[in-house]
């Protein structure tokens, strides 16, 4: 293989190593950059494979860039939607608000949690006969549950605790829904016609699209990401977490 390709495919690897290891919270670049250089790796491939056998070298290569254009095209209609959505429902009022958990440091919540807070603080201060459920289970390094740390910081701040309800097992998106209607249908009788959902911005639609399944009307209302390298590398995450959602 030619310097070209293995030394761009060796400093891809040695970067997805690194930012595997070293920052928290974005596996899924490690997992992007990985692939890319096994997709450089494979046109070097078939550089070196041209003078023994053009026709498959060629017939390959173009085969490969063929899926590469299909899959860059589906990309940017999924971004497409998911970007639609980001903007939240025009009317998000609801009886009942749903709050999507994220990461704690110990039993602190982090940027992206105390992101969708300001977010629940501002919905419930907004709408005063909402209920708010906070869904979260507790992950590793995770001194409490998500829903127990944003319990905890919305009481701090004034809201009601009669307004809130923990729900504290779920483990994924999927689960946060699910879990949580099943909890608001104990407390009512029925599950809800319709319910606001709060999260990232960036996560909204794929949040929707779970209740959505369930049979729910689902009003979405965004936190805002501050970052905007956090925004970029979880939008691009969402993408693939919707073609998971959609085709599993």
């Amino acid at each position: 293989m030619k310097k070209r390709y293995y030394i761009p495919v060796l400093a891809l690897l040695l970067l997805a190593a690194l930012t595997y290891y070293y920052a928290y919270g974005y596996a899924f670049a490690s997992g992007v950059l990985a692939a890319i250089a096994a997709l450089w790796a494979l046109f070097g491939l078939f550089d070196a494979l041209k003078k023994r056998y053009p026709r498959t070298a060629k017939y390959a290569r173009r085969t490969l860039l063929l899926a590469l254009c299909a899959v860059l095209l589906l990309t940017a209609a999924t971004g497409i939607w998911v970007g639609v959505a980001m903007a939240g429902a025009e009317n998000p009022q609801a009886n009942y608000v749903i709050v999507l958990g994220a990461g704690v440091n110990g039993s602190v919540p982090s940027r992206s949690l105390r992101e969708r807070l300001d977010a629940a603080l501002e919905y419930l201060q907004r709408y005063p006969d909402a209920i708010a459920v906070l869904s979260g289970g507790q992950g590793a390094y995770e001194h409490i549950t998500e829903a127990q740390c944003m319990y905890d910081w919305l009481l701090a701040r004034g809201i009601d605790g009669s307004r809130l309800r923990k729900e504290e097992r779920a483990t994924s998106t999927q689960e946060n829904i699910a879990f949580s209607l099943a909890l608001i249908e104990a407390e009512t009788g029925k599950k809800p016609e319709r319910v606001a959902v709060l999260s990232s911005e960036y996560h909204l639609r794929r949040a929707m699209l779970y209740a959505e399944k369930e049979g729910v009307t689902a009003l979405g209302y965004p936190a805002r990401t501050q970052s905007v390298f956090t925004r970029v590398h979880y939008f691009v995450r969402e993408i693939c977490g919707i073609w998971a959602s959609v085709f599993a």
